[in-house]
């Protein structure tokens, strides 16, 4: 996901002012880890972005997009199971292993 579009280097030029900002060590680390999580090089685009009201996503890693969908899939199939009335205890170890996962992310 990269904030710089096409046209960027053209936008660059015209800029010719500055916004100077005070900031200390903790919010400066904290701010170029949120320009980082949603994919940008550069935390003075990220800010300019934030400062304009663009809608700021983070990206998300291949390896927890992966997890992500397979509780999906996993969750989906339960769900069919209990619409079914039929038991889904067997899926407990599945249920429990998605669980960990997502607390493991939300921690």
């Amino acid at each position: 996901m990269e904030s710089e579009k096409p046209d960027e280097t053209t936008a660059e030029a015209a800029r010719t002012l500055r916004i100077d900002v005070r900031v200390s060590p903790d919010e400066k680390k904290e701010l170029q880890e949120k320009a980082m999580a949603a994919g940008y090089k550069k935390v003075s685009a990220y800010l300019r972005d934030v400062g304009r009201g663009v809608e700021i996503k983070e990206s998300v890693p291949a390896e927890l997009r992966r997890q992500l969908v397979g509780i999906g899939t996993n969750l989906n199939q339960i769900a069919r199971l209990a619409q079914a009335g039929k038991s889904f205890s067997n899926h407990e170890a599945q249920l429990l292993e998605a669980l960990t996962i997502i607390r493991g992310y939300l921690i």
